[in-house]
């Protein structure tokens, strides 16, 4: 089983009375150049809230029919039915459907909240017990962590597939091999991963690792598939104020207090 197909059949045997609730509201970022906010954002009629990276913001053509795409004239379809297109070989369609899985998994999450482990206190490296010992693993280049990373841990080694990223010069190691996952033993990956399939292949390179974690504003899906794949804790956007976050998305500008990231473990 894929994991797209483990995550959507996650959702479906956890939430089956919520798949019948209605889409409200789907939202692209204000500003279509969407490196500034790159998600799609669906929020259901009870309130509850999903975020999806839009994976093809890179290219043009998918951004041209996004951006001509009536996302309005989904509004009213049931939830479970949107979550379907997680499976599709679209990617438009896969984002969409994300967005909507993710709301129901938040739903479910904060109206369970023994079913997980959730930790919005500690700080990241402090649950990853990172010291000057620690060699770290980014998929992804998370520049915010990075410089803390750097004062933090011993080594960092970042995974990337971006040739512009690849060409520059750093005070790490930047690669596009993944196979240099293998000497590190802390490793962060990003959530994207999920959505173009590439996250289990990356998996046996992270054998080494005491601690593996999947994190970013899309990781708000159930995260019991992951799990089984022998990921620790997945992190992501958890939304405190609903209201005010669906403002700010609106506005363009920075989710600020509207969110908190928060960790989920398996019990």
């Amino acid at each position: 089983m894929s994991l797209r197909k483990a995550l959507v059949e996650s959702v479906r045997s956890r939430c089956s009375e919520s798949l019948q609730v209605k889409i409200n509201t789907l939202l692209k970022p204000p500003a279509l150049e969407t490196k500034v906010s790159p998600f799609t954002v669906a929020a259901l009629e009870n309130g509850a809230i999903g975020i999806s990276y839009n994976l093809f913001h890179g290219d043009d053509e998918a951004m041209t029919r996004y951006s001509q795409w009536p996302l309005e004239k989904l509004c009213g379809k049931t939830a479970g039915e949107l979550m379907e297109w997680v499976l599709s070989d679209d990617l438009l369609e896969r984002t969409v459907g994300l967005a909507a899985l993710n709301a129901l998994s938040q739903d479910f999450i904060i109206n369970h909240p023994g079913s997980y482990r959730i930790d919005g206190n500690n700080d990241l490296f402090g649950l990853m017990a990172l010291d000057k010992s620690s060699q770290v693993g980014l998929v992804g280049y998370f520049r915010p962590l990075l410089t803390r990373l750097q004062e933090k841990a011993g080594k960092v080694v970042v995974l990337e597939k971006s040739q512009d990223l690849l060409r520059g010069s750093y005070p790490f190691t930047m690669t596009d091999d993944p196979t240099a996952l293998q000497q590190c033993d802390k490793v962060l990956i990003t959530a994207t991963t999920v959505t173009n399939d590439s996250l289990p292949s990356l998996m046996p390179q992270c054998a080494n690792a005491s601690f593996v974690g999947v994190m970013g504003p899309t990781a708000g899906f159930l995260p019991n598939a992951l799990f089984e794949l022998g990921i620790h804790a997945v992190g992501y956007s958890q939304i405190e104020n609903p209201e005010l976050f669906l403002q700010r998305f609106k506005q363009g500008i920075k989710w600020g207090d509207a969110t908190r990231k928060v960790w989920i473990m398996a019990r």
